[in-house]
């Protein structure tokens, strides 16, 4: 008898592993947390005000970055990162598959640094939460 209810709990553990393993895998897949399936570097240059050195690949992957001087700051103060002059440097890392994480630093006219984490709607555009 011992025997045959460790054999249906070890049925039951197997029933419940297969069904579990495609739903975690769904939940590891950006397009079903509603992310972008491509992410333009050079397009997110654009939003955030800076310019972005020539690259063989304008793909932003989920754990790169890429950097790039700031050259219109008033752009980038319309997403909440206020102070920075052109020049300053711009570090953009997606952090999730919806998330981009942005940082900005100066040393002129005075040493000086700013961030914020932005999420990306489906077309990889900067969403600005709101306050």
């Amino acid at each position: 008898m011992g025997r045959m209810r460790s054999q249906r709990v070890l049925a039951l553990a197997a029933c419940l592993t297969i069904i579990a393993v495609p739903r975690m895998d769904a939940q590891q897949d950006p397009k079903q947390q509603g992310a972008p399936a491509f992410v333009s570097s050079k397009a997110l240059a654009e939003q955030l005000g800076s310019r972005l050195q020539p690259r063989d690949d304008d793909e932003l992957r989920l754990g790169a970055s890429f950097t790039a001087v700031l050259h219109e700051p008033d752009k980038l103060a319309e997403l909440g990162l206020k102070g920075m002059h052109d020049g300053a440097r711009v570090t953009v890392a997606r952090v999730a598959p919806d998330k981009v994480r942005v940082e900005v630093d100066e040393m002129s006219p005075a040493p000086a640094n700013a961030a914020a984490t932005f999420k990306l709607d489906a077309k990889g555009a900067l969403i600005v939460a709101p306050k």
